[in-house]
């Protein structure tokens, strides 16, 4: 009778030891440290919103690469309103990481219905960000008024561009320096 209840006893514990073990996963951190605190949104023609609009595009605009560059910033203000400003001799850091999707060739994902298509983002001297290339960094003279300038494109990935919804979203970090 003790060798079954023995013998019952270490298998429950080993079924509890390996279903214990299958649930894994992982949990990225992110934070920074600075003597700036700000709160940002994001600023296009004028009006602070969370959503950039690429505007509506033809299929052929798209495949022959002529969709308008939009331009928008991160825009930080201070409690009390006042913006955020970089000082003098003193930099930012931006960092960008998809929030839905991947980086991929052209930009970033599109998790939308349109095939073949990305949203290329970059700062603001046209440079794209992608997986190897996330973090830009400000100097005072590139922020004027709190505002961190950046622009962004609707473009084809390789193959033709189908009709269809365009969505990506993704975080950023600011790191004041």
């Amino acid at each position: 009778m003790n060798t079954k209840i023995s013998l019952s006893a270490l298998l429950l514990g080993t079924l509890i030891s390996s279903s214990a073990m299958a649930n894994t996963g992982t949990i990225n951190f992110i934070g920074s440290v600075s003597d700036t605190t700000c709160n940002f949104i994001g600023e296009q023609g004028g009006t602070q919103t969370n959503t950039i609009d690429l505007g509506t595009h033809t299929i052929a605009s798209v495949n022959a690469g002529t969709t308008n560059v939009v331009d928008f910033a991160l825009v930080g203000k201070k409690s009390d309103g006042s913006p955020c400003t970089v000082q003098s001799g003193k930099s930012v850091d931006i960092s960008w990481v998809p929030a839905s999707g991947v980086w991929d060739a052209a930009g970033l994902q599109n998790t939308g219905t349109s095939k073949n298509t990305a949203v290329k983002l970059m700062d603001k001297n046209s440079n794209p960000f992608s997986a190897l290339r996330e973090t830009v960094n400000y100097t005072s003279n590139n922020v004027p008024n709190g505002a961190l300038p950046f622009k962004a494109q609707l473009v084809k990935t390789g193959a033709a561009a189908t009709a269809g919804t365009v969505i990506s979203s993704v975080k950023f970090a600011v790191a004041y320096k």
